[in-house]
């Protein structure tokens, strides 16, 4: 086992120098960005003879630290899929000390660039990025407002609250999805109304993001969903009444059972499916009376279910 550490230690050695003298033609760089390169080329390597490698590699990079910034960031242009990945990886190692860098590589005109940027800045969660992401989350391209949001939900500072729940009405479904999940990671009481709202929305990803975020909020939204019930958006009614059996209690199955009276076929089956999941035995007596009356072969399933779970 020691030979074996020894043999691959020596490997690595070795590989780093190869990698070093490859790079001799390139510019003149410092001593410390010729050490990013030879172990960033073995650390975003897919080669088999770099496999046992690539993780030293990239543990060589972290302990490294601020100094190896600022060439990381250089290679930030990479198109090369495990490269990106590598690089997002070691920075968010580094954590805070990439921050100030990473923040003022926030000024290029490259929006991919500058979405990458803003993902990178999420993964190390470090309140010092918010006001700079809070800039960004306004920004012309779809992509990079989608980032910078989600950046700020992984941040969690309040400070972006106001800009996440303005998010929650972009004109483009990935942006309020993205809004939603901070939304719900931050806990913002402040959007539970146009969450509920969303539960209408006409896409599947924003709708059931809002779901997520509500469930998470449970003593916040209960009351508002419960009011929503009857819009006129269908989607937002028949996920609230799924979403209210899944927060669960008396007053939840109450409400639904209310909805075993309803003319759509497809919400009398939600509402008994969300009296069945509410862990209330309150809703059978609704199911008890109406039960007779129902000619819908789903609603019925649903029906039965629920008086097998609860009745005595």
């Amino acid at each position: 086992m020691r030979r074996n550490k020894k043999t691959m230690g020596t490997v690595l050695f070795l590989a780093v120098l190869l990698v070093g003298a490859m790079c001799g033609q390139c510019r003149a760089r410092s001593e410390t960005d010729k050490k990013v390169d030879s172990l960033f080329i073995i650390a975003s390597s897919g080669e088999i003879k770099y496999r046992d490698m690539v993780a030293p590699a990239m543990d060589s990079l972290v302990a490294m630290g601020k100094p190896a910034v600022p060439r990381l960031l250089e290679l930030y242009d990479t198109q090369v899929a495990r490269e990106r990945h590598a690089l997002n990886t070691i920075l968010e190692k580094i954590g805070h000390d990439a921050v100030p860098y990473l923040i003022k590589a926030l000024n290029t005109t490259d929006v991919e660039k500058l979405s990458r940027l803003c993902y990178t800045l999420g993964n190390i969660k470090d309140s010092a990025a918010v006001d700079a992401l809070l800039k960004k989350s306004g920004h012309d391209d779809w992509g990079v407002r989608s980032n910078a949001v989600t950046a700020l939900g992984q941040i969690g500072d309040k400070k972006g609250a106001e800009n996440v729940i303005r998010a929650l009405q972009d004109t483009v479904e990935t942006v309020r999805k993205s809004a939603a999940v901070a939304a719900g990671r931050m806990m913002l009481k402040e959007a539970v109304k146009p969450l509920v709202h969303m539960l209408g929305d006409k896409y599947y990803g924003p709708r059931m993001a809002a779901a997520d975020a509500l469930l998470k909020m449970p003593d916040f939204a209960a009351h508002i969903i419960s009011d929503s019930l009857h819009s006129s958006n269908e989607l937002l009614g028949n996920l609230g009444i799924t979403l209210l059996g899944q927060i669960g209690g008396d007053a939840a199955a109450y409400r639904v059972g209310l909805e075993l009276e309803s003319q759509s076929p497809i919400r009398r089956a939600l509402a008994a499916e969300a009296i069945y999941n509410s862990n209330s035995s309150l809703g059978c007596s609704f199911i008890e009376i109406l039960i007779g009356a129902e000619t819908d072969s789903t609603v019925l399933f649903f029906m039965n279910r629920v008086l097998e779970k609860y009745a005595p």
